[in-house]
């Protein structure tokens, strides 16, 4: 299905729910702004016409591909509950060439990203495993809340792929062990944030609410504002590091970020490239810009930072 300026409908809507904008089922110019962002930062043809490409990469079903997704077969129940009391609901991903089943190599390390996108985990899912890029995967996702005020999926955790599977989730590092030996998880989360005229937007323009802002009180990568994690969020990661640290008894995660940040390290310091995790010379608990200078995930905000320091 095509749409472009002029289109209207139920479809309309679902695209505009998605892009986090004004939802009115009428594609206007406003409308074709929000899509050419989209199609700017995902590195797409940019023209403001919404086609297979775009679809696949909003992770929104059309008719142009399958409804039903062929996901990685298992007989695992749909969901389990940890020893420190979190549930965590399973959506496989399809296994491919990043997604792959390293038999018993144990990962050493741990890695926490947002998405830069919906508070849907689901979502996220579906668009990883219609993306032919197949750029990513990380094997847990933790849900948000949407910036209109919905928290359905706030806190939600979802698996998405097995514990003897490894998803490469952080580009092109220093050492491919990095990737090869280690894990993450996704926070839903737009992000950094533009401040003008004392409002806030997000990437593609949206406007986030006030009360949805972290004021860093300092420029982090080049941004004061960022959308906050949400309480609940940071509680369930907080509850899946402790099933980690259960599960993989070589993985020390009070190693890395937890450590400097223990031993006063300013945080927007701690989170800053780090040349140990780079090189894989120092696993443990660590955020992407920790290895990657051109990322922006995650940001120093307090509710982190002292889940951090307190794990």
């Amino acid at each position: 299905m095509i749409l472009k300026v002029g289109s209207k409908g139920k479809e309309v809507k679902e695209l505009q729910e998605a892009l986090e904008i004004n939802i009115d089922g009428d594609f206007g110019y406003g409308t074709e702004a929000a899509v050419k962002s989209f199609q700017k930062e995902n590195d797409l043809y940019v023209d403001g016409i919404v086609g297979n490409k775009t679809w696949e990469i909003l992770g929104i079903d059309t008719d142009e591909f399958p409804k039903e997704l062929k996901y990685m077969s298992t007989d695992l129940e749909k969901s389990y509950m940890t020893s420190a009391g979190l549930t965590i609901n399973r959506q496989y991903l399809d296994k491919d060439e990043y997604v792959r089943d390293y038999g018993k190599i144990e990962p050493l390390g741990f890695f926490i990203h947002h998405t830069a996108g919906w508070d849907n985990p689901y979502k996220t899912i579906r668009h990883w495993n219609n993306d032919t890029r197949g750029r990513v995967a990380t094997q847990y996702v933790i849900g948000g809340s949407n910036i209109k005020g919905n928290t359905k999926y706030d806190g939600e955790v979802v698996e998405c792929f097995p514990n003897n599977y490894l998803g490469w989730h952080l580009g092109k590092v220093g050492n491919f062990a990095i990737s090869k030996f280690s894990g993450g998880v996704e926070l839903n989360n737009f992000g950094y944030l533009k401040e003008k005229d004392g409002k806030f937007f997000n990437y593609v323009n949206v406007e986030v609410p006030e009360e949805m802002v972290c004021d860093l009180g300092y420029e982090f990568r080049g941004f004061r504002y960022w959308h906050a994690y949400t309480t609940k969020q940071i509680e369930s990661l907080r509850l899946l590091i402790l099933h980690l640290k259960n599960i993989y008894p070589k993985m020390d995660l009070e190693n890395g970020l937890p450590e400097l940040l223990k031993g006063g390290m300013d945080p927007k310091d701690a989170f800053e490239f780090n040349d140990k995790a780079y090189n894989a010379e120092q696993f443990g608990l660590w955020t992407h810009t920790n290895v990657r200078k051109d990322k922006f995930d995650c940001s120093p905000q307090p509710l982190l930072v002292e889940m951090l320091i307190t794990i």
